[in-house]
């Protein structure tokens, strides 16, 4: 269902290219910043301590001690947004070409001042552990979850809730309902064709429209609208699904919203303000909504969780439970 290599990465995405800081950040923490050595008596007590928890299932002890799995100590926290993230190792030389996942350990494991003992938050690892799995899978080998529907499904239905309750919030747009079903409808196609890059249009059209609820007709004519859109637009590609700021000025011509109140930075900063700033990349970027997702199962309180609750309900869960079923499957 997915071209071969076509994935977006952090550095496809709009939100990434617009801050170019992003990658020095992300670049000198690989090369200069502590890393937890795993090959210690005290780290041996931080994985037995958690297996005998029984929050450590073996498939995330896998992914934690895995020699792929790297885990930093950073002098300075990297940006929430980039807790866990995916890359190759520059000073791994005889494995150059080889994804590697990098976790910054801030808050998750640190050491006792008086003891020197590892000191762990069980479930903010938990939750960049399991966020680790379906990030290394999606680099690695994407159709493991463009092949899995009740993964990317229940990934949908949350993205499109999310997103219409920025706009709703913005806009008002639950106030008619054809106006927020029509929202449900473009934003689980953007989900589905801009983050997942899933490119069978008749498969992805038949899943947003049963995910907003709108009959064939009213979807081919929503397609129809947004097509012109972004062609009237004359945005940088002609597909209004492309990327987070072609869809949101494409959604806001066909839908016939207010373009002065739904701009890009509005949304991302209402996005950031609602779900929490680290969740940003969720707009883009498919782990790292399947990370918002996650984290607010687990009970961390790593994003705005009641909110992130509230929103998305009881699919949160089913996507939930579906990532840990994929996770124990795939490691």
């Amino acid at each position: 269902m997915t071209k071969e290599n076509e994935i977006k990465s952090y550095s496809d995405t709009y939100l990434y290219n617009k801050y170019p800081n992003y990658q020095k950040i992300i670049f000198n923490s690989i090369m200069r910043d502590p890393i937890i050595d795993k090959g210690t008596g005290m780290f041996d007590d931080v994985v037995y301590g958690l297996k005998k928890s029984r929050l450590l299932s073996d498939s995330l002890s896998r992914i934690l001690t895995s020699t792929n799995t790297i885990l930093l100590d950073p002098v300075k926290p990297l940006p929430k947004a980039f807790r866990v993230f995916c890359s190759k190792d520059p000073k791994d030389k005889k494995n150059l070409n080889k994804n590697k996942i990098f976790i910054d350990c801030t808050g998750a494991i640190t050491k006792d001042a008086k003891s020197a003992e590892y000191v762990v938050n069980d479930v903010m690892l938990i939750s960049y552990l399991m966020q680790a799995a379906v990030t290394m899978a999606y680099h690695s080998n994407p159709t493991l979850i463009t092949r899995r529907f009740s993964l990317y499904n229940e990934a949908a239905i949350c993205f499109a809730k999310l997103f219409t309750h920025i706009i709703d919030y913005l806009v008002k747009v639950s106030i008619q309902e054809s106006s927020k079903i029509k929202v449900m409808y473009v934003s689980s196609m953007y989900f589905l064709k801009g983050i997942l890059c899933i490119d069978k249009d008749d498969r992805v059209a038949e899943i947003a429209t049963k995910i907003a609820g709108i009959s064939d007709r009213e979807a081919n004519m929503i397609d129809y609208l947004m097509d012109k859109a972004a062609k009237k637009n004359g945005t940088s590609s002609s597909d209004p699904y492309d990327d987070i700021k072609i869809f949101i000025k494409s959604l806001t011509s066909a839908l016939h919203l207010n373009s002065k109140v739904i701009t890009t930075d509005i949304v991302v900063e209402k996005w950031m303000t609602q779900y929490g700033p680290g969740t940003v990349f969720g707009l883009e970027y498919f782990p790292a909504l399947s990370a918002m997702l996650t984290d607010a199962y687990n009970g961390g309180y790593i994003n705005q969780q009641k909110t992130i609750e509230k929103v998305c309900g009881a699919d949160m869960v089913e996507y939930s439970k579906s990532v840990i079923e994929f996770i124990d499957k795939i490691v």
